[in-house]
């Protein structure tokens, strides 16, 4: 698949480093020559230097070629126009990253409207909107690191920290007896090795463990590693902006939960913004960083932070601070990723990434139609799928013992129906199965061959 990506920051960075890993044809334009010169340093593909909304730019990346245009600049008009121009020239997919949906008129975000289709965009994301929904999972699911929901609910796949006090500590795997219907696919160690576990590795106070299974026992299964149970009442949010309003709206729309929810926004305009549109969030004015302020307005009282002011170094001031007035739950949002060391070295665990969510819902749409969710990973050593398996694809009819799945590929849940199947080596793969797979990078660029559509010979 030829692909042009227009907008050289971070999320197209992330997309075009994640797609020429699974071996497909990039070039990226963006208009700021150092950007141009440092991603073709980095990545070793072509990056043209121009106006990704004008129409000869689009033709030196061979437009008329490519089979999905994505829209990654800074500017919604740009990300729209380059889309409308692609889809008069034929390109099959379009993809537009639009911060504020109206610019693009009444088009319901995240979906496929007739509006979208006159519009020439078959996808629009907004990255705001989706970091809200990934930080309410958060708190919807407070004793894990990262989660991720698929086949409806069903099965999830989330990350936790190994306690100090954990049994399990240093226990090779085959000993241990997790809940029925979860398995263990990956391990981070402190140190910041990653592996695909086997039988006789074992785990170490502080490692992160990513499951995937069944959506009822994760919490047990939670409880057998992080030996932790949060109970959240109070909910902080650092930053009133697109992310935090978007996340407060989520929060009051939860019917089931009771949550005293709080906002601190610098800005008193923004204030009054806020107080006008949420009715049951309690907005505040003043400056988050201040410690004072902290313990003055009852963050020390939180169960729950986080941090959305768009800032990175309020973000990691706001949550050091939090984390030493004893708040249980620090969530922080990263927009460099070059930051992520000094998160580590302050032990900031549980960061939010925008770049890389915006570029996991897009990278969806670069592989076949039965794809339903793609996740990469938060350090990004891994990805997780949720794919339909065509009735045509190789492996069906197949033990998986038989599939010959190269190393770093792992089906770790299977829904077939409303049965959740947690497979081993003699488990039969069927068509129309909804398989969870966790996979390594080198394994990405070899999952067409497996599970994909077989074309007809002609």
């Amino acid at each position: 698949m030829h692909i042009v990506i227009i907008g050289g920051g971070d999320v197209g960075y992330e997309l075009a480093k994640n797609l020429k890993h699974k071996n497909q044809s990039i070039v990226v334009v963006d208009k700021n020559p150092a950007t141009v010169q440092t991603l073709g340093d980095r990545l070793d593909l072509p990056v043209i230097n121009g106006n990704g909304a004008n129409l000869d730019v689009l033709q030196k990346a061979r437009i008329k070629s490519a089979q999905m245009l994505i829209g990654v600049t800074e500017s919604d008009e740009v990300n729209i126009i380059a889309c409308m121009i692609a889809k008069t020239l034929g390109v099959q997919y379009t993809v537009a990253r639009v911060r504020r949906p109206e610019s693009a008129g009444s088009i319901d975000v995240d979906t496929r409207g007739l509006t979208q289709i006159q519009l020439g965009i078959d996808l629009i994301i907004s990255p705001e909107k989706t970091m809200a929904r990934e930080i309410a999972k958060r708190i919807y699911f407070p004793d894990a690191l990262e989660v991720e929901y698929y086949a409806e609910g069903k099965a999830m796949h989330m990350a936790v920290h190994v306690a100090e006090n954990a049994k399990i500590a240093n226990k090779p795997l085959h000993e241990l007896t997790l809940p029925k219907g979860c398995i263990i696919v990956g391990i981070k160690r402190a140190d910041g090795d990653f592996l695909l576990p086997g039988g006789s590795d074992s785990f170490s106070p502080g490692d992160k463990v990513y499951l995937i299974g069944k959506t009822e026992i994760m919490t047990e299964a939670s409880w057998y590693l992080h030996r932790t149970k949060t109970r959240i009442n109070r909910v902080v949010i650092l930053g009133g902006g697109d992310i935090g309003s978007s996340l407060a709206t989520l929060l009051e729309s939860e019917a089931k939960q009771s949550w005293l929810v709080k906002i601190i926004e610098k800005d008193e305009q923004r204030v009054d913004e806020l107080n006008r549109v949420l009715s049951r969030t309690i907005v505040l004015q003043g400056d988050g960083t201040d410690l004072s302020y902290f313990n003055e307005e009852e963050i020390s009282e939180a169960d729950v932070l986080v941090a959305v002011t768009g800032d990175d170094r309020t973000n990691m001031v706001a949550s050091v601070m939090a984390r030493k007035l004893g708040v249980q739950k620090v969530i922080t949002e990263v927009t460099r990723i070059g930051y992520a060391p000094v998160y580590d070295a302050l032990e900031i665990a549980e960061t939010i990434n925008p770049h890389l969510i915006t570029a996991s819902k897009i990278l969806k749409y670069t592989r076949w139609e039965d794809v339903l969710s793609l996740s990469l990973l938060q350090d990004e050593v891994a990805e997780t799928m949720e794919l339909v398996l065509p009735d045509t694809a190789e492996v069906v009819g197949k033990k998986i013992s038989e599939a010959g799945f190269p190393r770093g590929l792992l089906v770790g849940t299977i829904v077939r129906g409303q049965k959740v199947i947690i497979p081993d080596g003699d488990t039969r793969l069927m068509a129309d199965d909804h398989l969870i797979i966790f996979s390594m990078p080198k394994a990405c660029s070899k999952l067409d061959r497996y599970f994909a559509c077989k074309l007809p010979n002609h």
